[in-house]
């Protein structure tokens, strides 16, 4: 919290005087944010991994997944420092992009639920 305070009082008063680096602190402290609570993520990750190996989830779901909440991060992220920069329509954009991605995602979890529903309903 620390980081992110004193970023915003330094992005503030670069906004005043020089808003184009003030977009570039921003990207940079949200870099290092996301940098600090990288070994959490890890953590969590592991963590989500060794349930998935105790309830014999297949590792290909779990991996599909995480990577459809990565993205819905970084999509997020990225939509937020467009918005920073002035940029909402771009910003609108991204979200569309990331949650086009996430769909993709889950085109072939959805076809595996419905063929253990069909499996299950013959």
């Amino acid at each position: 919290m620390g980081v992110a305070l004193a970023s915003v009082v330094l992005i503030n008063v670069l906004r005043r005087e020089r808003p184009e680096f003030a977009v570039l602190l921003s990207l940079a402290a949200g870099a290092v944010l996301f940098l600090l609570i990288l070994p959490q993520v890890a953590q969590a990750i592991r963590l989500i991994d060794e349930l998935a190996a105790l309830s014999r989830v297949h590792v290909v779901y779990i991996d599909v997944v995480l990577r459809i909440i990565g993205i819905a991060y970084l999509a997020e992220f990225a939509a937020q420092v467009s918005r920073d920069a002035g940029e909402g329509a771009l910003a609108q954009k991204v979200e569309l992009g990331g949650k086009v991605l996430i769909l993709v995602l889950a085109v072939p979890i959805v076809g595996a639920l419905v063929h253990l529903v069909l499996g299950v309903a013959l």
